[in-house]
């Protein structure tokens, strides 16, 4: 499955690969999962390519 809004928000992502938050944030952190991009101070995400491209690599 690829997501197919502009942004992945991080509650929609752990979800989809059975993860918590701390955990995608963990991989943040240690380079496996790419940056996301702050749009506000209270939204957070991915670009749908990105993590689609991602997912892909996987």
């Amino acid at each position: 499955m690829h997501f197919k809004q502009p942004f992945v928000r991080q509650n929609e992502l752990a979800k989809y690969l059975g993860v918590s938050v701390v955990t995608l944030w963990n991989w943040r952190k240690n380079g496996y999962l790419p940056e996301p991009i702050t749009l506000g101070p209270r939204f957070v995400g991915w670009k749908r390519e990105v993590i689609n491209s991602w997912l892909e690599e996987r």
